[in-house]
């Protein structure tokens, strides 16, 4: 299933499976949940010139991980990217804004 991150100046689409897909906003969330937590140490952060962590670096790649890697575990189907910064999207698709 085809799902559009909107972000501020841009729009990626990923694809998830259906399952996902259906109840897309709760994972984003639980996604959300897991990307701020202090304790979780993953890419996605932004340090300071000291290296304490200040904010996170929002993107569709760190919500197809957490997916991939938390929810999709031990599922063949995996989430993936299909286009990066789209200008227009389709709307009739399942819309996470951010």
């Amino acid at each position: 299933m085809l799902i559009n991150l909107v972000f501020d100046f841009y729009t990626d689409v990923i694809d998830v499976p259906d399952e996902i897909g259906s109840q897309i906003e709760k994972y984003q969330k639980k996604c959300d949940k897991w990307l701020f937590n202090k304790l979780n140490d993953h890419e996605y952060w932004e340090k300071d010139e000291y290296g304490n962590k200040i904010g996170i670096g929002i993107c569709s790649d760190a919500f197809v991980c957490w997916l991939n890697n938390f929810v999709l575990n031990d599922s063949e189907q995996k989430a993936f990217i299909v286009k990066e910064n789209v200008q227009e999207y389709d709307s009739s698709f399942p819309t996470l804004f951010y």
